[in-house]
């Protein structure tokens, strides 16, 4: 039956019913012209609809307040296209008192027919319980009340003789239980007892043993055999030390010392807990918890010993994960620390070789050696750079990147050395993507190091990269769109079936110094940005990851080389403040900009350079720019440093600078009120340019401040 129709009739029987209910015939405008039906308690067919609702309305009368409708169920067949049939069961629960018709079931059928106009009800049938109703709807059956009340008096006074008998024979039965009980408590008391012991030893996942004096084994559960693979009468009259390793014998040894210690001062001792490393059956080790109470005689000697053994395997490791990343964490802000300052050192050796290049004619012979010192300092920028990556963690800070320079770089810089050639099919057609920089370089790293692992022998990586289009529907399961699709091709031993679902599983590893956690970082990464990572592999032949990441939909215009010309944005003579921690920078900064026609001040905090910008501004001769470290330690930083000088004056043209390229300001410099960042260590070339061309714009318009 189509839904609609169905759903048409429906209304129609919801109709008839509260019609019916309510007692109100304003239905029948619904009526077939030559609608019949069955009323007057369904014993009278009248053929006509007037007649029809005469008749109704003199049974609704008897009753006129609402009724209720239980209905039961409801079945709607078609039997043509213009004929459908309603059947229903309802229950009538009648507002009367005293009455014995109060509630009973009735049967309601409907003929529909479609009509000019639409569906109609041609016929109404409603039948209630053969004798229930003969002159109308409703009907009194005094006497059949006064009946039934006698029947109840009848009733009740016989559940009284009966729980009278009840009553007697339950006092006989709780007498016979009682003396059956007897008989049955010391046998019962056994078994329960012997019941709840098996119970707790032969189910419980620890290790319940028995050991007599001497510590040879008299009894062990079978959950020996579930954790370390021996059967009970493997282990039955065994020494304890037989199913320790060394490190858990000596610890058994110091327990033992210990306890027999006290026991000669008269010490009695109880349970001792201890920790100790057991020897599987299968070659295997397991640390075990295990708590000994020793078994005494009546005058008070240990004639054995009982306890449990709790299998800690995982909690040792999970100890041992979070003592590694406690080191990590150590070691992170370690390498933070020593990659700020190496970047402050790097910034001065750059400068100071771009300055002394700014002496030197074109054919001088020192030029070389100076490009090549130039290189070198980058490719140690690059060494502090992956530090800071190591050192940070948490939310991505995102930019515009190019994935055929960070793969470029991060696989010179993991396979160098290494016995694994790698080679890059990357098109400059490969658009670029949103992404934190560091991160998106540990992911990398962690991948291209996988694959270098499963070829201990040496081979080929392929790294592969296209622009792809993911529908709405897709087996990535990502938002339709472009993205990037970047393909990592070993030919190693490749995965087992079992370890490719737990690949990207926490502390999961096949390697036996590895920690679990590259390939989880990894996977944790490229969700936080939105795309999705995976593996096909085969044993034998080798593996493939495949990254996708959301593109940006254009490639990223390369930025001109170092080597430019500078563009100064005005003329020489402007005043600059610099606020720098190192002593280093500060020098090379007045050299550098000084001996351009700049006039330079420094400093080497925030607070002193707020105090010296608004003494500036007072005289009359305030700064052109500030240029603000980020972090000075034990001191205040170019963050406060900015808000304060803001706080005086808001057209304030303020850069910031930090060795932290990963901090959020750096990143967003704008919302800080910042005109300009630039990261350490910088060419003096892109510090001009940055310079010229904030003072440039400094007349335009100021920034936005957040």
């Amino acid at each position: 039956m189509d839904p609609k129709v169905q759903q048409e009739l429906r209304q129609l029987l919801d109709d008839y019913l509260r019609m019916y209910a309510t007692r109100d015939d304003r239905l029948t405008a619904s009526f077939s012209e030559d609608f019949s039906g069955f009323t007057g308690g369904g014993d009278f067919l009248v053929k006509e609809r007037a007649a029809w609702v005469e008749i109704t309305r003199q049974d609704f009368a008897q009753v006129k307040d609402p009724l209720r409708l239980e209905l039961k169920d409801v079945a709607l067949q078609s039997l043509s296209d213009t004929i459908a049939v309603a059947t229903s069961f309802f229950v009538i629960h009648l507002p009367l008192e005293d009455q014995v018709l109060s509630r009973t079931v009735a049967r309601l059928v409907l003929i529909f027919r479609r009509e000019s106009e639409g569906w109609k009800i041609a016929h109404s049938s409603i039948s209630l319980p053969d004798g229930m109703v003969r002159e109308s709807e409703v009907f009194p059956l005094q006497e059949l009340a006064l009946r039934n009340r006698f029947l109840e008096k009848l009733v009740e006074e016989r559940t009284c003789q009966l729980s009278a008998a009840m009553a007697n024979l339950k006092l006989t039965n709780e007498k016979l239980a009682q003396e059956i009980a007897m008989h049955e408590r010391a046998e019962a008391a056994l078994s329960q007892s012997e019941s709840h012991y098996r119970l707790l030893t032969e189910n419980a996942s620890d290790v319940v043993w028995r050991a007599d004096r001497d510590y040879c084994i008299t009894y062990i559960s079978p959950a020996d055999e579930r954790l370390r693979g021996y059967a009970a009468h493997e282990v039955v009259g065994l020494h304890v030390f037989d199913l320790l390793a060394e490190e858990g014998i000596a610890k058994v040894r110091d327990a033992v010392v210990l306890r027999q210690e006290a026991e000669r001062q008269g010490v009695r001792t109880g349970t001792h807990t201890f920790e100790a490393l057991h020897r599987c059956k299968d070659g295997r080790s397991l640390w075990g918890e295990v708590s000994s109470t020793p078994e005494r005689d009546p005058h008070g000697a240990i004639i054995g010993y009982h306890g449990i053994s709790r299998d800690i395997t995982q909690r040792k490791e999970y100890e041992r994960e979070r003592l590694k990343m406690e080191k990590l964490e150590s070691l992170g802000a370690l390498a933070g620390g020593i990659a700020h300052d190496f970047n402050n050192i790097l910034t001065a050796i750059m400068g100071n070789i771009t300055f002394a290049r700014m002496f030197l004619p074109a054919e001088h012979d020192a030029l070389k050696p100076l490009d090549q010192a130039e290189k070198a300092s980058l490719r140690a920028a690059e060494l502090a750079r992956q530090l800071l990556t190591f050192a940070r963690g948490g939310k991505p800070v995102k930019k515009a990147i190019s994935l055929q320079q960070l793969v470029h770089e991060t696989a010179s810089l993991v396979l160098g050395g290494s016995n694994v050639k790698g080679h890059l099919d990357i098109p400059d057609s490969v658009h670029a993507v949103e992404a934190d920089e560091g991160q998106m370089i540990q992911v990398l790293h962690n991948v291209i190091l996988n694959a270098t692992q499963a070829m201990p022998g040496g081979g080929d990586l392929l790294i592969g990269a296209q622009n792809v289009n993911l529908e709405r529907e897709n087996a990535l399961e990502l938002p339709a769109g472009g993205y990037v699709r970047l393909d990592f091709t070993d030919r190693g031993c490749g995965i087992s079936c079992a370890d490719l679902t737990r690949i990207f599983d926490p502390y999961f590893t096949t390697k036996a110094s590895g920690n679990g956690l590259g390939l989880t970082s990894a996977h944790s990464i490229i969700t936080r940005h939105g795309g999705h990572i995976g593996v096909r592999s085969t044993q034998g032949i080798g593996s493939t990851f495949t990254i996708h990441l959301p593109s940006l939909g254009r490639t990223l215009e390369k930025e001109p080389a170092d080597a430019a010309a500078p563009v100064p944005g005005r003329l020489p003579g402007d005043r600059i403040l610099v606020m720098d921690d190192e002593q280093m920078i500060r020098d090379m900064t007045v050299e550098m900009l000084g001996g351009l026609g700049y006039q330079v001040e420094t400093c080497e905090s925030g607070e002193e350079a707020t105090a010296r910008y608004e003494e500036a501004r007072l005289s009359g001769a305030p700064f052109s720019a500030v240029i603000l470290d980020l972090t000075i330690p034990g001191g205040m930083g170019g963050k406060e440093a900015a808000e304060r000088i803001l706080a005086v004056d808001p057209q304030a043209c303020l850069i910031v600078s930090s060795g932290y390229f990963h901090d959020p300001i750096m990143a967003d410099y704008s919302r800080y009120g910042f005109r300009g960042a630039i990261e350490k260590p910088y060419t003096l070339d892109r510090f001009l340019r940055l310079l010229g061309s904030v003072l440039a714009s400094k007349a335009v318009a100021p920034p936005p401040k957040g």
